[in-house]
């Protein structure tokens, strides 16, 4: 859900399609849905790197590792080929070939829609890429132990309208969608108390050592945006911050990136009656509260989150 301000153990059905207490993440409960989300990262590590009918590699999705492969006709070399990145935080990926004698064979680079102006260099030089958007670059040559592809996917703003849904937007950078950077307060419960009936946890497990959190927000969250109407996209700016120490950007406290903003509260935007964020208002939305600085995070670390906005006037 793009807006979910509450992560806790009470029954929000039937605003929530099952009943009892899917929001809060308790080892002792919800038997698919957390596990499913940690595989999603498995998944996308191994969908990374795609053979190709012509004895080639392409990447599909960018993420730090190493691929190793045959490649060429004939029998093939087997070459291996690392990627070091901090995509999608950093807009810079390098790609180093291993291979053991010289060889022939095409690699594709995908170029996401959202990037218009694509950089790409082998060994330095500068390859012709221009609109590529959405599309795939195709470079052959004969590869050679140590040689080096150095792609640059330059990131904007984009701010997206979503008229069936209240006329709200949602903010993207690159390929992230951003949103309100939300304090967390998370609350200790046992997880057996808190568990679904039909979960099947191990009764000898030790419930101290599988702990579940609440979350509940300790500041605002009714926010409306403040946007240019000609030109939307300027009214953010990027900070870049360190590399968080612990590898771990997808926490609120470690993100490298945030977009300040401008807002204003709704005091009449609400949680509804079933513990869930009120339906939006619709955009513009007239309110005569004081404008307010905002921070904005990427939405994939934000356990509380509003991304989807309503624009104020």
């Amino acid at each position: 859900a793009p807006n979910m301000v509450l992560s806790d153990a009470q029954n929000h059905h039937p605003g929530i399609d099952n009943s009892g207490p899917f929001l809060m993440m308790n080892p002792f409960s919800s038997r698919c849905c957390q596990h499913n989300h940690a595989a999603g990262w498995v998944y996308y590590a191994e969908n990374t790197w795609m053979a190709t009918p012509d004895n080639g590699l392409a990447v599909q999705l960018y993420a730090e590792g190493t691929v190793k492969a045959k490649v060429g006709t004939g029998a093939g070399i087997e070459v291996s080929l690392d990627q070091v990145t901090k995509y999608p935080f950093d807009d810079k990926i390098n790609i180093t070939v291993n291979t053991p004698a010289s060889v022939s064979f095409p690699l594709y680079l995908r170029i996401p829609a959202w990037c218009k102006n694509p950089v790409i260099k082998v060994n330095n030089k500068l390859v012709n890429v221009k609109g590529i958007a959405g599309g795939y670059i195709r470079l052959t040559t004969l590869w050679k132990q140590g040689d080096h592809i150095a792609l640059q996917l330059p990131m904007e703003i984009k701010v997206r309208t979503w008229e069936r849904n209240k006329n709200s937007v949602s903010v993207n950078y690159g390929p992230l969608t951003y949103s309100l950077k939300i304090e967390e307060q998370y609350i200790l419960k046992d997880s057996k108390q808190t568990a679904i009936g039909d979960s099947q946890w191990q009764e000898g497990a030790d419930p101290k050592k599988w702990p579940s959190y609440e979350i509940h927000p300790q500041s605002a969250w009714n926010y409306g945006l403040i946007l240019d109407k000609q030109n939307p996209e300027r009214s953010f700016t990027i900070v870049k911050k360190r590399w968080p120490k612990d590898n771990n950007p997808f926490m609120n406290n470690n993100t490298p990136i945030e977009i300040k903003a401008m807002g204003k509260r709704l005091p009449a935007w609400k949680i509804d009656q079933y513990g869930l964020v009120d339906l939006l208002p619709v955009s513009p939305v007239q309110t005569e509260e004081q404008v307010t600085p905002i921070v904005l995070v990427p939405m994939g670390g934000a356990r509380l989150r509003i991304s989807a906005f309503p624009v104020v006037k």
